[in-house]
């Protein structure tokens, strides 16, 4: 979770005040719609696209539910990066998917298990988080996320391509999306919890017209219309030119703490190894031989160590037995060093 000390307050209750002065009938009505359409509308400004290819919904997760009831279903195979994102792999197993797991490198999937998955029977859709990989903190290479692009051309499948920590780069230079590679393909999702705060759940998905629209009716046979104060609040706070300055904030606070984190490891965990993310919120972390997460987690939880179970990131438990995922952005640079120090002592 983003540290509660970096939620602009003061600026989104002038933008509150501003949706509601400005747009009460719209915001405080029924909406059947795919979101705010002046959002919808700045929103596909930032990707060269019009408002017919943007849904605004209630968080990039819900977005991700929607897409797996439409386009997954019983039997029908997802690939996810392995280790992934713990909660899309419940939601594709919710709706009866086979869920495979391509093992992650430093780089992004290994292509060589995916070439071998993709020609024993390709997926409806493939889920990646290609810049600041959750849990692992890895960016997908311009090489592997072009050869990906060039697969769900050639095999017919959908990349749910989820990007929320993508505006959040420390150092060093942006990839290209995938979707900028392969629009016709590719569902673009991103979300304003990581650059603004997370309680107002406001995601959204960038992706062609007509897969947009069959989107948008489902969700409104879901929920007739999303929550549209919290998005007209998003669209007048960026209307003023508040988000970028936020953005550059926040990446001055965090990248220090991802610096701490390196040095921490280094430091109390040497035997370990570690992914090196130049943004995002995440280190993934595989800890030495030996190391047990059931022996770990109660120990942790003694010691004052709050830990995430590392082996529910993989569609197969047991590969992530001695995975790690260490979230750095709320812990000051002492206590990741406090903290780190302390599981070295556990492990």
């Amino acid at each position: 979770m983003p540290p509660t000390d970096t939620f602009p307050t003061e600026a989104l209750i002038r933008a509150a005040e501003a949706a509601l002065h400005n747009d009460p009938a719209v915001l405080l009505q029924y909406g059947r719609s795919p979101g705010y359409l002046p959002l919808r509308e700045l929103l596909g400004g930032w990707y060269g696209v019009g408002p017919d290819q943007v849904l605004v919904g209630n968080s990039s997760l819900e977005i991700v539910d929607f897409i797996a009831r439409t386009k997954l279903g019983p039997g029908r195979r997802a690939f996810v990066e392995s280790p992934s994102y713990d909660r899309t792999i419940t939601t594709f197993r919710r709706v009866g998917a086979e869920v495979i797991g391509i093992p992650l490198l430093e780089d992004g999937v290994d292509l060589e298990a995916m070439e071998r998955a993709l020609k024993a029977g390709p997926p409806a859709l493939f889920y990646t988080v290609s810049d600041f990989q959750n849990p692992m903190g890895v960016t997908t290479s311009l090489a592997k996320r072009q050869q990906i692009a060039a697969w769900a051309k050639q095999y017919g499948f959908w990349v749910v391509e989820d990007a929320p920590y993508r505006r959040l780069r420390y150092w060093g230079e942006d990839v290209p999306t995938l979707y900028s590679l392969a629009p016709e393909h590719v569902f673009h999702l991103s979300s304003f919890s990581k650059t603004l705060a997370p309680g107002l759940r406001l995601g959204y998905a960038v992706a062609t017209p007509q897969a947009i629209a069959e989107l948008a009716a489902f969700a409104v046979d879901t929920y007739i219309g999303p929550v549209l104060p919290s998005q007209g609040i998003v669209f007048e706070y960026c209307r003023a030119g508040l988000l970028e300055p936020n953005i550059e904030a926040l990446k001055v606070l965090y990248g220090p703490r991802l610096k701490a984190t390196y040095a921490a490891l280094a430091q109390s965990m040497p035997r370990a190894t570690w992914s090196h993310p130049e943004g995002g919120f995440f280190v993934g972390v595989t800890l030495p031989e030996g190391a047990d997460m059931a022996d770990l987690m109660p120990k942790a939880a003694d010691a004052g160590v709050k830990l995430s179970d590392g082996r529910g990131f993989y569609p197969n438990p047991a590969d992530g037995n001695r995975f790690l995922r260490i979230p750095f952005c709320s812990v000051t640079p002492d206590d990741i060093f406090a903290g780190i120090a302390r599981l070295a002592e556990l492990l």
